[in-house]
């Protein structure tokens, strides 16, 4: 009888252990591969059509005002500014991620406490984006009254001198234009609202001939006002943006006509507008309104002028700039119906809420 050695089973069962143990390690170590792989990519994370969002992800590799390139496989794609939600650069911390998140809802002196903690793990294009959140914050407060208007704009102009490529250049822009505003700086805001005009990206050249005609009609310069209007009015473009930004015109071309001393057929394309639209569009109302108590206003009708901008006051007060506005004419109204203690309620909440706006400036 032939004995077997005893420690076969054993060899075996160390044979198996072994291979298996092999093949977990390789797998792991491909998964670690993998992983390593999607943390080195940079995400550009875009609008659609409903609260999502589409992903691309690859290197950033450049970036203009207009969009930003980014390649993939040795694809390269450029994606148009316009459609960009955010970007989450490679190796970034997830703490700036939630700060932008919080910033961009509007906690501003909360979100400026976090993003100074947030280290930009010396990659240029997380340093840019820190850079943009800590001026986007600082120019908010500025222009709410939580921060002096120079302060807000010496942010703004050191981004915009050192990221003349950034992706965020027009919303940049468009603060430094307001905030020149606020300092009645109206010359050099004019030019602000211009590169908004004649940029590529629909909503902010539609903004821009807005902005541009608002610091138009503060000059006087009605007529030229009209004309930025009508930049707007005549546009084939038929997107949602477009057609608020109609609505908006159609305003304060009315708006402008008034304050150049028209009358004729000026009420009506309002009257329109809120009979039909959603009063639910608190910007296009708070404007329709405002410009109907101009045109009031203008003609000396106080009674109906009050009314109009009782209705900003009253209902839309989420919007600053024509809240702010509204309390100015009702401050030049209340006078003149014999009610100083409102005129001067108007004129102190328009100081404390809105202290550094453009309208609060023109308190005499």
């Amino acid at each position: 009888m032939k004995l077997m050695p005893k420690h076969s089973s054993t060899t075996k069962s160390f044979s198996v252990s072994s291979l298996m143990l092999a093949v977990i390690l390789t797998a792991i170590s491909c998964c670690s591969e993998k992983t390593i792989h999607a943390q080195s990519l940079d995400s550009i994370y875009r609008f659609s059509g409903g609260s999502g969002s589409t992903k691309t992800s690859g290197k950033v590799v450049d970036m203009t005002p207009a969009g930003v390139v980014i390649e993939s496989r040795g694809k390269k794609t450029t994606i148009p500014s316009q459609e960009i939600r955010k970007i989450v650069y490679s190796g970034q911390s997830s703490q700036l991620d939630r700060t932008r998140e919080r910033i961009m809802s509007g906690s501003y002196a909360q979100g400026l406490d976090e993003i100074e903690k947030v280290d930009d793990k010396k990659n240029p294009l997380v340093a840019h984006e820190i850079a943009f959140l800590k001026s986007w914050c600082h120019a908010n407060l500025a222009l709410i009254g939580d921060k002096p208007l120079k302060d807000g704009g010496t942010f703004v102009n050191a981004f915009l001198q050192k990221y003349k490529k950034s992706y965020h250049f027009y919303p940049m822009t468009e603060l430094q234009g307001r905030l020149l505003l606020g300092l009645k700086l109206t010359d050099l805001a004019k030019a602000e609202f211009k590169k908004m005009a004649d940029s590529q990206w629909p909503e902010y050249s539609y903004k821009g001939h807005y902005l541009l005609a608002e610091a138009l009609n503060s000059q006087g310069q009605h007529d030229q006002a009209v004309s930025e209007c009508e930049a707007i009015l005549s546009s084939a473009d038929n997107s949602d943006v477009a057609q608020q930004y109609k609505r908006l015109a159609t305003c304060l071309k009315a708006k402008s006509q008034a304050l150049a001393g028209e009358t004729e057929g000026i009420e009506e394309p309002i009257r329109q507008l809120v009979k039909v639209e959603n009063p639910d569009n608190k910007e296009l109302f708070a404007a329709a309104y405002n410009a109907w108590g101009v045109y009031h206003f203008t003609a000396g009708r106080w009674k109906e002028a009050r009314e109009k901008f009782l209705m900003t006051h009253l209902l839309m007060t989420s919007e600053a700039n024509a809240h702010a506005e509204a309390l100015f004419y009702l401050s030049k109204i209340w006078p003149k119906l014999e009610n100083t203690d409102q005129a001067n309620k108007s004129r102190e909440l328009l100081k404390s809420r809105y202290r550094n706006s453009y309208w609060a400036q023109q308190l005499n």
